[in-house]
């Protein structure tokens, strides 16, 4: 598969890697914590037969660099507006993964107008969506990268990426509720956010379909390629939402 590759400058300095394939209607794809563009090998390929496809390396990751002490949700947000109207893109469908779904949410929210359609795979919305263990494990690896900043450049730059898993993403309940974009939520029954959290959020979002799929946990787009595309393709259809 060949991609146009470019960067761009955001307003902090900071370089933004994305990936760009095939034509039509814009679908952008969002990663998760600590991950880059990659994560979504077996979704381009299917995707960019109806999509023209950008897949994002958010900052700080993969190809694209941090600037920032301190990364919040609203910051890459931002940045994915920065591209969008770099682009020229004035309404897209977005899907993310994990933190890319709590992107989604918080640009959702921000730019309403910009969303077509949004697919959101293992969001929460708080740090108490995460299932007890999950929650313990990320306290105890930003610890671990808090002491090795000290002694390792490498550790002070992933940091600010760790430090976005102990923080809630800023966005209430009722913030939710004014979210109208349309919006699948798709989770493995077996995912690392509680399934209460879940369907909390489900259940905030006025216009949103719910989707459980069985024997999967929380890296659902790789484990479960082939399904995850069916129910993403089937819920976006190909065209662009005429909004009154």
């Amino acid at each position: 598969m060949e991609s146009k590759k470019r960067y761009l400058e955001a307003a902090d300095g900071s370089l933004l890697f994305y990936e760009i394939y095939g034509q039509g209607f814009p679908l952008f794809l969002l990663h998760g914590n600590n991950n880059d563009g990659t994560y979504f090998h077996y979704q381009i390929q299917s995707f960019m037969q109806q999509f023209q496809v950008f897949v994002l390396d958010s900052r700080g990751q993969g190809h694209s660099t941090n600037t920032a002490k301190h990364m919040t949700f609203q910051q890459m947000a931002a940045d994915l507006n920065a591209i969008m109207e770099h682009e020229h893109i004035s309404c897209a469908n977005i899907l993310g993964f994990s933190d890319g779904a709590n992107i989604a949410m918080v640009f959702a929210h921000t730019y309403p107008e910009k969303v077509n359609r949004m697919v959101l795979n293992a969001g929460n919305t708080k740090v108490t969506g995460l299932k007890n263990y999950w929650i313990v494990l990320t306290y105890l690896q930003y610890f671990l990268y808090w002491i090795l900043s000290f002694f390792f450049e490498r550790a002070r730059e992933k940091r600010p990426i760790i430090g976005l898993m102990i923080h809630d993403i800023g966005l209430s309940q009722q913030d939710l509720t004014a979210i109208n974009a349309p919006t699948l939520v798709i989770v493995g029954k077996h995912d690392d956010i509680k399934l209460k959290h879940t369907l909390m959020i489900v259940n905030q979002l006025p216009n949103a379909k719910f989707v459980l799929v069985p024997k999967q946990g929380h890296t659902l787009a790789r484990k479960d390629a082939t399904n995850f595309n069916r129910e993403v393709l089937s819920f976006l259809g190909g065209e662009k939402i005429e909004k009154d």
